[in-house]
């Protein structure tokens, strides 16, 4: 699951994000997997007004209920702006992977990191595309095809 906070959300808010999805697993016999902090980026469109936001990587095993009740959870969260569920195997043994997130694994997560992406300028300094280009393309495709018409 990918989790996109607002960018004004506190590590104390993510704490306590992470409590109450982890209560909800506990509850629901799921297991977190991994969990990891992506940091402030800039999002592709602006998402309830906000341009930036916190990413957050949930990866879990549980059945279709704890799924559910995670994203009712996540509905019911102010700070969350939007959320995504991907299946990522139906048949999953809970047995296979024994290990789960320490401790200090959820405090790196809680951690705000902040990756800007600069804006394109490279945009503007990019030689443009002129017609002239595309005609001589044209050009040398339709020599191409002629000297395949004469062999």
């Amino acid at each position: 699951m990918i989790t996109i906070l607002a960018p004004e959300t506190t590590s104390e808010d993510i704490k306590v994000i992470q409590r109450r999805v982890l209560d909800l697993m506990d509850r629901k016999e799921g297991r977190l997997l991994a969990l990891e902090n992506w940091g402030r980026r800039r999002l592709a469109y602006t998402v309830r007004k906000h341009r930036k936001g916190i990413y957050l990587y949930w990866r879990f095993l549980g059945h279709f209920e704890l799924v559910a009740e995670i994203e009712r959870l996540m509905r019911m969260i102010e700070k969350v702006i939007r959320y995504m569920s991907i299946l990522v195997d139906a048949n999953v043994d809970p047995n296979a992977r024994p290990e789960s997130v320490t401790e200090e694994q959820l405090n790196q997560a809680a951690a705000i990191q902040s990756f800007d992406v600069p804006e394109h300028e490279d945009r503007d300094q990019r030689p443009a595309e002129t017609d002239e280009d595309d005609a001589g393309e044209a050009e040398a495709a339709g020599e191409e095809s002629e000297d395949e018409d004469k062999e």
